[in-house]
């Protein structure tokens, strides 16, 4: 594995054009294309982590927010420019990338549709601390945070968020709209199904298979397969009341 490579891969779905400098966390300068334009949506905490990261890759001229909130309209967020969706992606020049800074995975998943549909092509953003292998391939739209880790033939999803510190292991599968919390541990071949939300150090045996809108809890410890819909809890996880079995 290395800390800074070119060779990692960004997937796509078909039709997608070439998500230039998507890698641009681990890639060396002189290796890094240049976009001009990044449109964060979110004006929130997770939009200022964002926007370190973005800044931190020196990939963009230029990086503004956009927010559905009312409240927040006719005024700037962290010295960037902020717009209403409508006026943000009608005002965006045509080599504009998106992200979307939203932590819940839902909003987050209908946004991203939604940013799609405006013809944009989303980032993949990865800090220049994180390390991955060479054989991994990373989703549009997904934001790998300080020190994280994804070893070898890892697949992540598209519009994921893996957290500070998370460690993904050798063939693990991350479905699309994944958030991975900070210190969450993966161990070798665990799957995780699109829309489910990992707590803040949860730990996966190997092997195992996460469903789809998952809930786990902070500093559970999975040791057998969790259906669709569940949320589970504690040393071993789980389910919490009311969650399927």
């Amino acid at each position: 594995r290395s800390r800074r490579t070119a060779n990692a891969r960004i997937s796509r779905r078909p039709g997608f054009r070439p998500n230039l400098g998507a890698s641009v966390g681990f890639l060396m300068n002189s290796e890094r294309p240049f976009i001009s334009e990044l449109i964060l949506w979110g004006a929130s905490g997770h939009g200022k982590v964002i926007l370190d990261i973005a800044q931190a890759t020196g990939l963009f001229s230029d990086i503004a927010f956009i927010d559905d909130a009312p409240a927040l309209r006719g005024s700037g967020f962290c010295g960037r420019k902020l717009y209403t969706p409508a006026i943000g992606f009608a005002a965006a020049r045509a080599d504009a990338r998106f992200l979307i800074a939203i932590g819940n995975n839902k909003i987050r998943a209908n946004r991203f549709r939604d940013a799609l549909d405006t013809g944009l092509q989303p980032a993949t953003v990865v800090h220049p601390s994180a390390i991955m292998s060479d054989s991994s391939r990373i989703g549009g739209g997904t934001v790998v945070m300080p020190r994280v880790v994804i070893n070898a033939a890892a697949d992540i999803g598209e519009n994921c968020i893996l957290n500070t510190a998370a460690v993904i292991e050798h063939d693990c599968r991350i479905g699309d709209h994944v958030h991975l919390s900070p210190g969450v541990l993966l161990a070798g071949g665990v799957t995780v199904g699109p829309l489910s939300h990992l707590g803040i150090g949860a730990v996966v045996l190997p092997g195992i298979r996460i469903g789809e809108a998952v809930r786990v809890g902070a500093g559970a410890v999975v040791t057998r397969p969790v259906p669709d819909g569940a949320t589970v809890v504690g040393v071993p996880a789980k389910p919490h009341k009311n969650s399927p079995a």
